[in-house]
């Protein structure tokens, strides 16, 4: 498989410079090129997704539905038709430390970003507990679905190991400090650098940020989160999917199918950064 993926890398990378000089907006040249790197992981991606789909379909009949609850309250359960929602869970030693709604508008090419801290009490569909609970369930998609009446278009799960890895590989992202922070037994001094994964790594599974109410530090993780995305745009969506498609394809968990993926990497392709916000979701439901 690595041979393969080489071939194709070294084809496309010849191919590139005539191909990829398009105009803004055109985005077939993208996923045929991106559709030729990943190519050799389709099979394996979609029937990961179906099995895991089908799972949480079995599960999810025993739930009882709340719709007719919220249609009495007057909400409407329609998806915005212009609008994208991923679910995207950050695990340390296999539970949540961090938990986001990426919600990608097409039509005003934005890309907001919910911060929802996995203690986040919820009670829905018959389940009471925390998101991170919920997290272990067969429906863990459907239960943030019911509890925040949203739509949810797909959904990624991959550990903090996988996004410090990711880090190494596209050479670090920049963080500024304005001041000293202490998390757990680790400081990171302020100041303006390129952090790799091991930094990276300490900020992102720092879930006790919430419940400290550290503002600070939470800040340093959306700046991370901010700073990651931005790389990725830098590097242009082919060499980053080049650089990290063994982790992709190995160490990220998805019910989303590979022409899905495609075109959220399109979605983030032309979204630019000054349009990216992050919002920390602060409930009175929170141990």
């Amino acid at each position: 498989m690595k041979e393969r993926l080489k071939k194709i890398l070294s084809k496309f990378e010849r191919e590139e410079r005539l191909r990829l000089r398009v105009r803004r907006g055109d985005k077939l040249p993208l996923m045929m090129a991106i559709a030729c790197i990943i190519t050799a992981a389709a099979t394996y991606m979609v029937l990961s997704g179906t099995a895991a789909y089908a799972k949480k379909l079995v599960a999810l009949r025993a739930i009882k539905p709340e719709s007719s609850d919220y249609e009495l309250r007057g909400y409407s359960y329609e998806p915005a038709t212009t609008k994208r929602n991923i679910l995207l869970s950050v695990t340390d030693e296999e539970e949540p430390c961090r938990i986001h709604i990426f919600t990608f508008d097409e039509d005003k090419h934005t890309l907001d970003i919910s911060d929802i801290p996995p203690d986040t009490l919820v009670s829905c569909g018959g389940f009471e507990g925390t998101l991170a609970e919920a997290y272990e369930t067969e429906v863990y998609t459907e239960i943030v679905s019911m509890a925040l009446n949203l739509h949810i278009d797909g959904s990624m799960s991959v550990s903090t190991e996988t996004v410090a890895d990711s880090v190494n590989l596209l050479g670090g992202v920049k963080l500024t400090l304005d001041k000293e922070l202490k998390i757990g037994e680790n400081i990171i001094s302020k100041g303006e650098r390129t952090v790799m994964g091991s930094v990276a790594g300490i900020i992102l599974s720092d879930s006790d940020s919430y419940t400290d109410g550290d503002a600070d530090r939470i800040d340093a993780y959306h700046q991370l989160l901010i700073s990651f995305i931005s790389t990725l745009k830098e590097k242009g969506a082919v060499e980053w999917v080049s650089l990290t498609i063994d982790l992709l394809v190995n160490h990220v968990e998805t019910d989303m199918t590979v022409s899905e993926i495609i075109e959220l990497i399109n979605l983030l392709n032309e979204t630019s950064t000054k349009n990216i916000n992050i919002n920390l979701i602060t409930t009175e439901n929170s141990k």
